[in-house]
Order: C-alpha cells, then sequence, then structure tokens
C-alpha cells in the first residue's frame, strides 16, 4: 500500500492538486492515505480512495473517487469530508462530523452531488439527526423532496416526481442495507458474520494474540453482496477466512433512497480471539 502523497515539483498533478487543497501550497509536506478509518488515529488530514461503487479501496489503484479527510474544530464538527472523482476532480460529498472518525455522525451542513455536477441532495444535520431544511434533487436538476426537520422529526416536506407533479405523500427518506428479519445497520450484519468467519479459519490455525480484518464490499440494489476485499489485516492467514464468511451473505434487503433501493457499501471488521478459540476448540 502506498503510505503517503509528497507533494512538490516531482508530485503528480492529482497529487499536487490534493496538496493544495489540503495545506494552501505545494511546499514539501505529508498526507498519509489510509484504507480504513481507524489509521486517521493521530492524523490532521488523510486521503482514502474508492471505486466506482464507492466501495473503499487499499490503496489507490484502480480509484474512481477520493475522500479528503481533515480534522476540523468548528461548531461541533470534528471532521470535514470533501469526496471528488478522480477524473476532473468533480466534487461529490462535502460534509462534517461531530463523531470521533468520519461517516458517524453527521454534524452541520451535507452537500451531495451528481458525477456531472448537478446537486443530488443539501440537508442540514445536528448530532447525527436531519435538522433544519432538506432538499434533494433528480439528476435532471428537477426538485424531488423540500422538507423542514426539527430534531430528526418532520415538520413540513413535500415531494416531486420526476415530471414535477406534487407526490400524495413524501416516500422513507433513507434506509439501510439489512439481513431479513434483523435490525438494520452494517453493525448487525457484521456480528451475524463472525460465527462463519471463526468457522472457515483453517484447521490448526493459532496465534498467540488477538487478530483483526478490516473489510468493504458493495450491495448492490437487488441486496446482492459485491466486491469484497481486504482494506486491513493483522494476518493474511485470515484473509480467506473473512472474505469467504462475506460471499456466503444471503442476499440482503437493499439500501433505499426516497423510497427506491439503491447500492449501498458495508464495511467492518472480523475478529479473532485465540483464547475464545481455543475454548471453543476443547469442548469440540
Amino acid at each position: 500500500m502506498m503510505n503517503a502523497l509528497r507533494f512538490g515539483a516531482a508530485c503528480s498533478r492529482q497529487g499536487l492538486w490534493l496538496g493544495m487543497l489540503l495545506i494552501g501550497s505545494a511546499a514539501q509536506a505529508q498526507v498519509k492515505v489510509v484504507s480504513s478509518l481507524e489509521q486517521l488515529d493521530g492524523q490532521q488530514a488523510a486521503v482514502r480512495y474508492l471505486d466506482r461503487y464507492l466501495v473503499p479501496l487499499p490503496s489507490a489503484q484502480g480509484a474512481y473517487a477520493y475522500d479528503v479527510m481533515r480534522r476540523a474544530d468548528s461548531l461541533g464538527v470534528k471532521w470535514r469530508v470533501r469526496r471528488y472523482t478522480v477524473q476532473g476532480h468533480q466534487q461529490l460529498l462535502d460534509a462534517g462530523y461531530s463523531s470521533d472518525l468520519p461517516f458517524g455522525s453527521l454534524h452541520a451542513r451535507s452537500r451531495e452531488w451528481y458525477p456531472n455536477g448537478t446537486p443530488r441532495e443539501d440537508v442540514s444535520y445536528r448530532l447525527g439527526k436531519p435538522d433544519g431544511p432538506m432538499k434533494t434533487f433528480y439528476a435532471s436538476g428537477k426538485p424531488r423532496r423540500d422538507q423542514q426537520n426539527k430534531a430528526g422529526v418532520v415538520v413540513k416536506s413535500e415531494c416531486f416526481g420526476p415530471t414535477g407533479a406534487a407526490l400524495d405523500e413524501c416516500p422513507v427518506y433513507r434506509t439501510a442495507a439489512k439481513l431479513a428479519g434483523k435490525g438494520a445497520g452494517q453493525a448487525i450484519v457484521f456480528q451475524a458474520l463472525q460465527k462463519p468467519f471463526t468457522q472457515f479459519i483453517p484447521k490448526g490455525y493459532a496465534r498467540a494474540t488477538d487478530g483483526v480484518v478490516h473489510v468493504a464490499f458493495g450491495v448492490d440494489s437487488l441486496g446482492n453482496v459485491h466486491d469484497p476485499r481486504v482494506l486491513t489485516t493483522d494476518d493474511a492467514a485470515l484473509n480467506a477466512a473473512a472474505l469467504e464468511a462475506v460471499r456466503r451473505l444471503p442476499r440482503l434487503a437493499p439500501a433505499t433512497e426516497e423510497g427506491q433501493p439503491v447500492p449501498s457499501v458495508m464495511e467492518g471488521s472480523f475478529f479473532y480471539y485465540p483464547t475464545r478459540r481455543a475454548a471453543a476448540a476443547s469442548n469440540d
């Protein structure tokens, strides 16, 4: 994995552009390239690459987009994330988070754009809940939702079809992908994956310390899992078990946006605990 981007006369055009964005000059500086968010510990700024499905990548190879993540201390925002396409540097996202790591609890104004530059949504958040105006748009640029929220509660809303006609009622704004019969969210999905993961670890495998494999994968609009990949690992010998557990996932209920199924991304960790594994083996 590439550990850093060095800015200066020898930089690529993309690296130089990132350097100017992050530090305001092309002077000598380093910005870490991370694959998992835990690698942001101690960093003031970092870059993470994504594929065309916006699934995180372990390096810049094959990237469609990248996130520029910067620490912030402004009106409760701890992290500011801006997303751009690799080709053309078209902005896709500008969001603030009050959580210790990005992509946790949205806070302040969050904006998204379609790849052609058309606004996709403009939403105000407070501590993870929509709070204030919420506007969403079709790729054509026509309004889709005009809503006012207060602490996560809808105060008033109006929604429109693709032709501009008002809808009788607004669909659900967004839902996360989930396992059938279980609650939504990637934490629940990864809890369900932990047991299959331990079953796929090769017989005879052992290590004295705990091990973690951090993975990411996409879920298409039909609920099918695709493109699982390891982002970081404590032991490459555990990687195959983690990926096999993901591949064995049944079809999920897909995420939805404005009432329609949409692709989504899941990211999480598998854990190997030597003492628990030894206890389980002794009971077999």
